[in-house]
């Protein structure tokens, strides 16, 4: 497997890690702890995510067949780093909706970029193997922090959580820098 194959693993497996601390319980904080939480303010803030996402990708992926994908790449993790952040401060519904916002349009911006490179990367022949490693990696990798992130609110707190949540994603998209540029540029 190739290095850059490998950085973009462990990129996406500690943002994913980071997350997966505190996806499975996040509506259980958006529900006790924010002005107007509910469980419907949780569910709103998850459609506001995936449909910002979705509708942005595209663009973006226009976009980026024509500009830089490392800016977009890094640019668009940090972004999605920035969400578990902005959890830490919130104290009303309408933050949420803005930190998903936010966390849209990192993922809008990432996500075409990685899924070219992470192509890009893949050994001629061994394609599905590859595949394979990485949703073997980050999915067990999601499935123990799960377990994880509750054990951590039930110790300490959500705001520790969302902070240790905001360094492991940083880490993650600080890792990007260390892609290889030839891979980034357009073929």
């Amino acid at each position: 497997m190739k290095k850059g194959l490998k950085l973009l693993i462990l990129s996406d497996l500690l943002i994913l890690m980071g997350f997966g601390l505190i996806s499975p319980i996040l509506s259980i904080f958006v529900k006790d702890s924010l002005i107007n939480g509910s469980a419907f303010a949780a569910g709103l803030a998850v459609t506001i995510f995936l449909i910002t996402k979705s509708i942005l990708e595209i663009p973006f992926g226009k976009i980026e067949d024509k500009t830089s994908k490392k800016f977009f790449l890094i640019f668009g993790s940090y972004l999605i780093a920035i969400a578990p952040l902005g959890y830490f401060f919130m104290t009303k519904t309408i933050h949420l909706y803005i930190i998903q916002v936010i966390y849209g349009i990192g993922a809008a911006m990432a996500f075409p970029s990685f899924t070219v490179l992470f192509y890009r990367y893949m050994d001629k022949g061994h394609e599905a193997f590859d595949s394979g490693v990485y949703g073997t990696i980050v999915g067990i990798g999601a499935g123990i922090t799960a377990f994880v992130g509750g054990a951590l609110v039930e110790k300490f707190s959500f705001k520790t959580l969302f902070l240790a949540t905001f360094i492991i994603c940083v880490i993650g998209a600080s890792i990007l820098f260390l892609v290889d540029e030839k891979h980034l540029k357009k073929r």
